[in-house]
């Protein structure tokens, strides 16, 4: 499966792509704000494989943005799927890849895979309190923050409020 957003393709994992993904997961710069990744790709093509099962029934999918030129670019997971209340995470893109834009339509097209192909009324995410950035933009989707803790700041995303505020975001960053 391949989702189109923009000028951007979103493709499922494979095997292949261990390398790349071990390579933004474990950057310095990149790493800072998200879980650990072991920097062994042969441990990350094993978590692949496992994972391919989660995404043949469904479970969990996890993709691989690449943009105009064909050059992937970055990384984003859809999971819980089957909890009935998904999460989005694991949203990492390349270091020093100069297409900003490119990165926020990523999200965007996730967010809206989510909610409005898969159907949920609601996602959830996470983000790193120290990550001012990130959580400045994904309040400009006007998520609610159910939950906070030393770390991270929780958030649920209804579907209305997404679909509502999209148009403005979008003009926003001139997508």
């Amino acid at each position: 499966m391949i989702i189109e957003y923009k000028g951007i393709k979103l493709r499922f994992v494979d095997t292949e792509d261990a390398e790349f993904i071990v390579s933004i997961r474990n950057n310095e710069k990149k790493s800072r704000f998200i879980s650990k990744t072991s920097p062994d790709v042969d441990a990350q093509k094993q978590w692949i494989s496992d994972y391919k099962a989660r995404e043949k029934e469904q479970k969990e999918y996890y993709f691989i943005a690449y943009d105009e030129n064909n050059e992937d670019f970055a990384t984003y997971r859809v999971y819980k799927i089957d909890s009935g209340l998904p999460e989005i995470g694991s949203w990492v893109s390349k270091p020093d890849y100069s297409n900003i834009k490119n990165s926020i339509k990523v999200d965007i097209a996730v967010k809206d895979y989510v909610l409005n192909e898969l159907k949920f009324d609601t996602l959830q995410f996470e983000v790193r309190k120290q990550n001012t950035s990130v959580n400045s933009y994904h309040r400009l989707f006007k998520p609610e923050l159910v939950k906070t803790d030393e770390e991270n700041n929780y958030y649920l995303l209804k579907k209305d409020s997404f679909n509502t505020v999209l148009p403005d975001i979008l003009k926003k960053f001139k997508i």
